[in-house]
């Protein structure tokens, strides 16, 4: 069983937290260790084992960072090269070069560095992988992503940074891992659309939202034969449409992408116990092309001048 520490319990981290415990009652987890300084956090954290207000004296084989992006790179260096494992959400840093640097560390000191690009985990995304290269969809055309959310925007937050890197990256892995010729962006820091460009002129189109009237979170990707849908919030059911008919098509795997990440690191993390070989998933390129793609992204957003 593993020893899991969450860094950071706000409404992200409370996610792990609850996850967590639900492995916990399996017999995977061990025992679930919150660090934060905010004794309000803290005393929220009542699925947790215990709770500390730092890191001293931490006993854990794997720590899960969901604090402020601006923290991850270093915070994730110092757990490096005091011996642990690390999940770290989405961004691994707010630089390439910050995220490479992390990557480095992990390579020195021989540890798992994971990075939360989540919906590579939703149950549909191999399915839909294996439609695309299997012929099903005939010449792939174009991918939509939205993600438009009722909650307001986070203080100082993107919403490139925080909802359409997950958009970019399931573009490129559907794309099987192809690097993107162009990145175009429209909007602000709270709505945006971003048109990520492919080889042979497949676009990608990013919508993403904070303060929707509603909520909406769906995948479309349109090929020359048929087209497929999936939400993002459905985790057992994909759409195939094809002359104008519609196809439901369920799987029996109705984890949501946080626990099937979460059972994916953990096994990574007892494999590397073992002298096992493992594999996180993304693997450190797609990792760092994401936060580089995001950096490009983020920088063609509209300059705001202080009025």
């Amino acid at each position: 069983m593993a020893k899991v520490a969450i860094m950071g319990c706000g409404r992200w981290g409370s996610n792990h937290l609850k996850t967590l415990a639900k492995l916990r009652e399996e017999g995977l987890v061990e025992n679930i260790t919150v660090i934060d300084p905010s004794l309000e956090a803290r005393q929220k954290a009542t699925l947790a084992d215990i709770t500390k207000a730092d890191l001293d004296g931490l006993d854990a084989d794997l720590v899960i960072i969901a604090t402020p992006p601006k923290h991850h790179s270093q915070q994730a260096k110092d757990l490096i090269s005091k011996g642990f494992h690390v999940l770290v959400e989405k961004p691994l840093g707010c630089s390439e070069i910050e995220a490479a640097e992390v990557v480095s560390f992990s390579q020195e000191y021989g540890k798992i560095v994971s990075v939360g690009l989540l919906l590579r985990f939703h149950p549909i995304a191999p399915l839909a992988k294996h439609y695309i290269d299997s012929g099903l969809l005939g010449r792939v055309e174009s991918i939509r992503f939205v993600r438009r959310t009722k909650r307001p925007q986070p203080a100082n937050g993107n919403v490139i940074e925080s909802l359409g890197v997950h958009g970019i990256d399931l573009a490129c892995y559907l794309m099987s891992e192809t690097e993107p010729t162009c990145i175009n962006v429209q909007g602000d820091r709270m709505e945006a659309e971003i048109a990520v460009e492919f080889p042979h002129g497949i676009e990608a189109l990013i919508d993403v939202c904070w303060g929707a009237s509603k909520e909406r979170r769906f995948v479309e990707v349109n090929g020359s034969i048929s087209s497929l849908k999936f939400y993002l919030d459905v985790h057992n059911e994909v759409v195939l449409v094809k002359n104008g008919k519609e196809e439901k098509k369920l799987i029996e795997n109705n984890m949501s992408p946080l626990e099937c990440e979460l059972r994916h690191v953990i096994s990574c993390v007892k494999a590397h116990q073992k002298g096992a070989t493992w594999s996180v998933i993304p693997d450190q390129g797609a990792a760092l092309r994401g936060v580089r793609l995001t950096e490009i992204a983020m920088q063609k957003l509209p300059m705001s001048w202080p009025h």
